[in-house]
């Protein structure tokens, strides 16, 4: 469409075409994995849905003697992962989008016809937003079934999904001192120190908020002298266990230190309802797009995510109640874990 100044109808019809042609790149681009995603694992979910099978067994080995005698038991239990679905109602009235298509294609010394108005509403105004949307949905989500349509409430993102698991005890919690631009080094060092060691060799990443990476290196710089570990392929790793620092946009504005296997970490997408602009609408002088997704966060196992809390919290799983019931449960999934090491 050469107009630069299309009806609504008009609009519709060159959307709609455009969907049509484009379907497949329009859901690559949806799922394309953000600052955050890059680091999960993506695992498919049917309706919003993936039962994640968990297993335990117990001490096997016995010494021999000429009779049986069974050792050993496994337990068997499913985490319910859930992708929760996603749609985006986007209202565009063509006159009020008409001024800033054409002083895109100015800048860009294009024509209409180099950038048709439809493409320029898809691939500069409307995918951009529901990338850097998604991206703050997996570290920020707070589901909240009564306030769907505000956003920030369509599912639960990595800040519930942690801060549920250290409450409900189900994550293994390293109490730390609160982390600040002069203490970060000593505290990263703690976190690692006190890490399970059954844990520790699957543990290659350790994930905070973007400034609390930068506050680790101006610590490091000002206690050694020099700058930490760094390589443009490898970023920022501690002295320590030689462990990347990963500063994630999704966790800024919180003191949000975690580190897990890289299997455990999840992305969950559906392979069913593939996501797909489902409708090009018009009413009046608007049109209206609308598409719709399935996407969750989670960890495979709760047990295997290791979370800074607060100093004089309890080392360990458990919801700090029961003492003696938190040790137990610590000692079934990790046997070789200690008492924090003094200072």
């Amino acid at each position: 469409m050469a107009d630069l100044n299309p009806s609504a109808t008009e609009l519709a019809t060159e959307l709609g075409a455009y969907f049509r042609a484009n379907n497949r790149q329009i859901i690559a681009a949806l799922y394309q994995k953000s600052v955050t995603a890059q680091y999960m694992r993506t695992i498919p979910a049917q309706q919003g849905k993936f039962p994640a099978l968990q297993s335990i067994t117990s001490d096997v080995v016995q010494g021999f003697t000429a009779v049986w005698t069974p050792m050993g038991v496994t337990e068997f239990k499913v985490n319910p992962l859930v992708a929760y679905q996603q749609k985006v109602n986007f209202p565009i009235t063509p006159a009020q989008v008409q001024n800033s298509w054409i002083a895109f294609l100015y800048e860009e010394g294009k024509k209409a016809a180099d950038m048709p108005i439809s493409h320029y509403i898809i691939d500069q105004e409307l995918m951009p937003k529901v990338v850097s949307n998604r991206e703050t949905l997996i570290g920020k989500g707070q589901y909240d079934p009564t306030k769907l349509g505000v956003f920030g409430h369509s599912m639960d993102g990595i800040q519930a999904k942690i801060n549920q698991g250290v409450a409900d005890g189900s994550m293994f919690k390293v109490p730390i001192l609160a982390p600040s631009r002069s203490n970060m080094v000593d505290q990263i060092e703690e976190f690692e120190l006190n890490l399970p060691e059954e844990l520790k060799p699957l543990l290659d990443k350790i994930y905070m908020p973007q400034n609390l990476v930068e506050a680790y290196r101006l610590d490091y710089r000002n206690k050694h002298g020099l700058m930490p570990t760094y390589t443009l392929e490898d970023g920022m790793r501690t002295y320590l266990g030689q462990r990347k620092l990963i500063g994630l946009p999704s966790l800024n504005g919180t003191n949000i230190i975690f580190a897990t296997p890289d299997q455990n970490f999840l992305r969950l997408i559906d392979i069913v309802d593939t996501a797909v602009i489902t409708d090009v609408q018009v009413l009046d002088y608007q049109v209206k797009i609308f598409m719709e997704w399935w996407e969750g966060v989670g960890f495979w196992t709760n047990q295997m995510v290791v979370v800074a809390v607060p100093a004089g919290t309890l080392k360990g799983l458990g919801t700090g109640v029961d003492a003696d019931a938190d040790a137990a449960l610590t000692t079934k999934y990790f046997p070789n874990v200690s008492a924090p090491l003094p200072s």
